[in-house]
C-alpha cells in the first residue's frame, strides 16, 4: 500500500512587483526600518547606562521643585523608544502589502503614517529639549543624544518625501488594476475604493488603538488603579477582537455586524474626549500622573479620534454598498486569478514533460481572456 503524501503548511509572503518603482518603495521602507530600529536600539541602551552609571550631578537625577514631586522611570522612556521600533515594523509591512496587492489607497496611508511618525519624533524632541520637564531633563547634558534624536527626525523627513514622490509614480502604475479587476462597471468601482479605504483604516485603528491603550497602562496607570487592569485585560483584547471582527463583516458582507461595528465606534469618541478633558482638567500640578505623557497620549488620542471618526464615515458607505456585488466580484476575480496560474503552471510543466495533455488544455486560453497581473 503506498504511503499518503504529508501535508506541509508553506507560509508565502506576497511578492513585489517587478518594478523599480515599487521595489525603491520597499526598500526605502526597509532601510528606514534598519536605520530608525539601530538608533532607537542604541538609544535604549544609553538610557539604561544613564540611570545606571550617571551620578546625580552629571544627569540631573532627582532634580525636582516645589511644584512637581514627580519624577520618571527608565521604563517609561524606554516606551517612547520601543514605540518607534514597533511604528517601523508595522510601516514596513503596511508598505510591503500594499505593492504586492497593489494597493494605492494604503500606499497613500502608508506615507501619511510615516509623516506622523515623523510628528511623534518632533514630539519626543520638544519634550526633552525645547521645553523639558523635570524628570525629562535628564537628557539636557548629554549631547549624543540629543543627535541621535534629530538624525531620526531627519530620517523620517527624507523618507517621507521619497515615499510621497513614490506614491504618485505607484498611483499612476497600479490605477489600471482596479479597471482590469472590476471591469468598466463605475458603481462596482467605486464600492470597491470605499472597501479599500475601509480596509486600510482598520489597519491604521488596531495600531492606533494599542499603541494608546499600551502608553496609558504603562506610563500613567498603577497597579493599584482598577482601570490599568480594565485597560490591559478588557481593552486592548477587547479592540483586537472587536477590529477583527470589523474585517470580517467586511468581507462576508455581514449588515447585522457591520451595523454594532458603526455604533461602537461612534460613540468611542466620547471615550476620547472624556480622557482629553480628564489629562488636562483639574489637574494636581504637585502630582501630575500626566506629566511627561501628556503630550505623546494627547498626539494618540487626537490622531485615534479623526481615525475613528474617518473610520464611522467609511463603514457606513461599504454598509450601503454591501449586495451590489462586490463581493462576487472580487471573488470571481480571485477565481480567474488563480486559473491563470494554474495555466502558466500547466504550460511549464509541458515545456518540460512533452506535449499537453486533456487536463491541461482546459485551461488553455485563460491568459488570453484574464490578462491580470
Amino acid at each position: 500500500m503506498a504511503a499518503r503524501p504529508r501535508l506541509r503548511l508553506r507560509l508565502k509572503w506576497p511578492s513585489i512587483p517587478k518594478s523599480l518603482w515599487a521595489r525603491l518603495f520597499v526598500g526605502i521602507a526597509l532601510l528606514e526600518v534598519l536605520a530608525v530600529v539601530c538608533i532607537e536600539g542604541y538609544v535604549i541602551k544609553r538610557t539604561v547606562n544613564i540611570y545606571k552609571y550617571g551620578t546625580e550631578s552629571q544627569w540631573g537625577f532627582g532634580m525636582q521643585n516645589e511644584s512637581n514631586k514627580m519624577t520618571i522611570t527608565q521604563q517609561s522612556f524606554i516606551v517612547y523608544d520601543v514605540m518607534f521600533i514597533v511604528a517601523q515594523l508595522f510601516l514596513l509591512m503596511l508598505c510591503w502589502e500594499a505593492v504586492a496587492h497593489k494597493n494605492t489607497i494604503q500606499i497613500i496611508a502608508a506615507t501619511l503614517f510615516n509623516v506622523m511618525c515623523l510628528a511623534y519624533a518632533l514630539i519626543q524632541y520638544t519634550t526633552f529639549y525645547i521645553h523639558p520637564s523635570t524628570s525629562a531633563g535628564i537628557f539636557q547634558k548629554d549631547s549624543d543624544m540629543r543627535i541621535l534624536s534629530v538624525t531620526t527626525m531627519v530620517v523620517y523627513a527624507l523618507c517621507s518625501v521619497a515615499f510621497a514622490m513614490l506614491s504618485w509614480e505607484l498611483y499612476r502604475m497600479f490605477g489600471w488594476k482596479t479597471y482590469k479587476k472590476l471591469g468598466a462597471n463605475l458603481k462596482l468601482r467605486r464600492a470597491y475604493k470605499w472597501h479599500q479605504i475601509l480596509l486600510t483604516l482598520l489597519k491604521l485603528d488596531v495600531f492606533f488603538f494599542i499603541a494608546y491603550s499600551v502608553q496609558l497602562a504603562t506610563l500613567v496607570l498603577r497597579v493599584s488603579d482598577p482601570e490599568t487592569w480594565v485597560q490591559i485585560g478588557v481593552v486592548i483584547p477587547g479592540s483586537v477582537v472587536f477590529l477583527v471582527l470589523s474585517f470580517w463583516a467586511l468581507k462576508v458582507e455581514k449588515k447585522r455586524v457591520m451595523i454594532a461595528v458603526i455604533v461602537c465606534l461612534g460613540l468611542s469618541p466620547a471615550y476620547f474626549i472624556y480622557k482629553l478633558v480628564r489629562m488636562n482638567v483639574g489637574i494636581d500640578k504637585a502630582n501630575d500622573p500626566y506629566l511627561d505623557s501628556r503630550k505623546y497620549l494627547t498626539f494618540f488620542i487626537v490622531v485615534t479620534l479623526a481615525l475613528v471618526l474617518v473610520t464611522v464615515c467609511a463603514s457606513i458607505k461599504c454598509y450601503r454598498n454591501f449586495g451590489i456585488g462586490l463581493k462576487e466580484a472580487i471573488a470571481d476575480y480571485e477565481e480567474r486569478k488563480a486559473q491563470l496560474k494554474a495555466n502558466s503552471a500547466l504550460e511549464g510543466a509541458g515545456a518540460d514533460k512533452g506535449p499537453m495533455t486533456g487536463a491541461r488544455y482546459e485551461y488553455a486560453d485563460v491568459h488570453e481572456r484574464f490578462a491580470l497581473e
